[in-house]
Parts: structure tokens; C-alpha cells; sequence
């Protein structure tokens, strides 16, 4: 027997920090027997998902009605089918405060489950529903659940449903800072298909938020235009009513009161070769909000990310991210991604991003300013 020697400990110490994260999430045993079931279940349905995939990239999703379509859609009867998603995610944030030596780390993992079921009893006609359960708020959720009617080329689109404003183009676990527009209410949507080179949609809403002193809220809208010139280039350009009315819920801390509305506008590129995929997408306000200090009442965000396909079997992805009087985000945000294809069904993504903070936008408890933050990410994605 070999003697082990100081250093032979030291290298195994590190190797089992460096696997804790991932042994913590394990360790709920009833989250790997769920992912254990779906991946054995994967492994034996047909190749259905592959058919759907038009790209060389080995991510399953990159925009959120992507995830939506993410699963393999298994006929259960002639009208109705079922997919899903499961993913694993584990995130680690290491903050530097700017006036002292202070470090702030935050960990976090989760589960998430969505569930999918789309129903097309006629011609025309059809009705889906995503059910979402995850770790953090430890509940199902009704993620979207619309019915629509389509006569080309029209198309009508009724309930529960992500507003058609921005696209948040992303193949990173953490999403992007643009996300900040990303808004899910009860709509009407209209779209209009102009010979395949040209959408535009409209949707009718009642937002969260309401005008001051003011027990009703009115009715708001969006408008989005979808081009694509070329086969392989696609431009996009949205505009909604109320920015408040946004996931992010901007003005939370007035009880989603505004004293006027604030509009937001949205506009990316999308340029696709059979290697790579380049995309750039921004969103802010088209003025301030009254209720903010000048430092931070006309917030901007954009994106720019770069995904190259060397290989059938992992996908790398780059990100150059930035906002603008934008609170608690950083001010430039870089790093990359590389996802791996472990199977037809599954992949793993790993993720490093590195953010700079300034103008006192973003503080710890205590109000000291924040420097920068270095961020890790992890993702297994299961599709079923």
C-alpha cells in the first residue's frame, strides 16, 4: 500500500469541496428519484424531440415559448398531448462590497418541474396548459393556460399567457438582464401573418398595476412586430403600455401604485449560420417614473450573446450584458456557457458570469455599496 502523503489530502479536500454543492442537492433523496425515473423513461420513448429541432445547437430551449415546447409531446389520445421539462439548477453568488473588505455569498438550488398539455379537439382549435412546480415556493403553478383559434391568416390567442413584448434570448442558466420586461397576465392576443415575413400582434390586458388613489385599473396593451428579411436574419420590435405591470414589478414597494403610466419598448436581432447564433436584444422605458430618485427612474437593460456549435455533443455560449439606472443589477455583466448533450433528452449546463457594479445602484443591508459579483451556475435539463 502507497502512503498518502499532505499533499494527496490536500488534492482530495479540494475535490470534495468542489462536489459539496452538487452533494447537498442530491442528498433530497425524493428529487434524484425523480429525476432518475424521467430519465429512465426518456431513454425508451421514441426519437419525437429531434424531429423538432431545426438548429445544430444541443440546448433543449433559449426563449421562454421554446421551454414551453421543450418536452417531447407524447400522444396520449388523437387530440391530446403531454410534455414536460424537469430541471436541476444550483447558483452561487459571490458579492464584493466596494468600501471594505466584506464578502456577501449567496447559494441556492432548485427543482423545477413543468408539465404540458395540449388539446386540439378540432380543426383550428386548440387549448394548452403548463403546470410548473418548484423547490422555492414549494407549490404548483398555472405557468399558462390559453385557448386559441387560428384561420390563416389570423389567429387568436385568449388566457393566461406571456405578453408578446421582448424575447429574452438566452442560453445561460441565469437569465438575462432584460428580463426585467418579461410580463404573464390574463390577454387577448391578435396576431397577423403576413406571408410568412412579417408578424404583428396585439394584445389586450388588465395589469397589476393601477394609478394612484384610484380603486379601478384600465385596461392596457402591447404591440409587437416580428420580421424576417432573410432567411437566416430576424429583427423583432415591441412596445407595451405600462412597464409596471412587468414580472419584476417595478414599483412593489408603492403597492404597484404609478402617478402616470411609464411605456416600455423592446427591439433585438437574431442572425443564425449553421455554427453559430447571434443575438442582441434591448428593453427600457421610453421616460422616468416619478415615483424614483433621477439616479434610477428611466431604466435600460440590453444583451449580447454569441452561441457557437463546434460539436454535435455541447454548444458553448457568450454573454456581454449591461443596464442602466437599473437597481440592484450590475452596470456590465460577461462571461460564458457551455452545455453538454448527455443524452437526446437531457443536457448539463455550466455557467461563470462576472459583473460590475457602480453609482451606489446596488447595496448590502447595511446600504454599502457593491463592487462586483461573481457568479457560478449549473443545469440539468431533463425533457419528457
Amino acid at each position: 500500500m502507497v502512503a498518502r502523503t499532505a499533499n494527496d489530502r490536500s488534492i482530495n479536500n479540494k475535490r470534495k469541496r468542489a462536489i459539496t454543492p452538487l452533494l447537498r442537492v442530491i442528498r433530497n433523496a425524493w428529487w434524484f428519484r425523480i429525476l432518475s425515473v424521467v430519465l429512465i423513461g426518456t431513454v425508451s420513448m421514441p426519437p419525437l424531440l429531434a424531429e423538432t429541432v431545426e438548429d445544430e445547437s444541443v440546448r433543449l430551449y433559449r426563449t421562454r415559448a421554446e421551454k414551453r415546447e421543450a418536452g417531447l409531446h407524447r400522444q396520449l389520445t388523437p387530440w391530446l398531448t403531454l410534455s414536460g421539462l424537469v430541471e436541476l439548477e444550483w447558483n452561487k453568488d459571490r458579492f464584493s462590497v466596494a468600501r471594505n473588505a466584506d464578502v456577501i455569498r449567496q447559494e441556492d438550488q432548485a427543482l423545477t418541474v413543468q408539465v404540458g398539455l395540449i388539446a386540439t379537439p378540432l380543426e383550428g382549435v386548440n387549448a394548452e396548459l403548463v403546470l410548473e412546480y418548484d423547490t422555492d415556493t414549494d407549490r404548483v403553478k398555472t405557468e399558462e393556460f390559453i385557448i386559441g383559434a387560428e384561420s390563416d391568416p389570423w389567429e387568436l390567442v385568449v388566457g393566461k399567457q406571456y405578453l408578446p413584448f421582448g424575447e429574452y434570448f438566452s442560453r445561460f442558466v441565469t437569465g438575462p438582464i432584460i428580463e426585467l420586461g418579461e410580463t404573464r397576465d390574463t390577454a387577448a392576443t391578435l396576431t397577423h401573418d403576413f406571408s410568412d415575413r412579417l408578424d404583428l400582434s396585439m394584445s389586450v390586458y388588465q395589469g397589476v398595476a393601477g394609478e394612484l388613489d384610484r380603486n379601478n385599473r384600465g385596461l392596457d396593451w402591447t404591440l409587437a412586430m416580428e420580421a424576417w428579411p432573410q432567411q437566416n436574419l430576424a429583427l423583432g420590435l415591441s412596445y407595451q403600455t405600462d412597464l409596471a405591470d412587468a414580472d419584476s414589478r417595478l414599483l412593489a414597494d408603492n403597492d404597484n401604485r404609478f402617478i402616470r403610466k411609464v411605456p416600455g419598448l423592446s427591439g433585438y436581432i437574431l442572425w443564425i449560420d449553421d455554427n453559430f447564433e447571434l443575438t442582441f436584444e434591448a428593453l427600457g422605458t421610453t421616460r422616468s417614473f416619478i415615483e424614483f430618485e433621477t439616479d434610477r427612474d428611466q431604466p435600460w437593460a440590453w444583451n449580447l450573446e454569441l452561441g457557437l456549435f463546434p460539436h454535435h455533443r455541447f454548444d458553448l455560449a457568450l454573454r456581454v450584458e449591461g443596464s442602466r439606472e437599473l437597481e440592484d443589477e450590475p452596470h456590465l455583466q460577461y462571461g460564458a456557457a457551455v452545455t453538454f448533450l448527455l443524452h437526446r433528452y437531457v443536457t448539463l449546463t455550466f455557467e461563470y458570469l462576472h459583473g460590475h457594479f457602480r453609482d451606489d445602484l446596488a447595496t448590502d443591508v447595511d446600504d454599502n455599496p457593491l463592487d462586483d459579483v461573481n457568479r457560478f451556475g449549473a443545469q440539468l435539463s431533463v425533457a419528457f
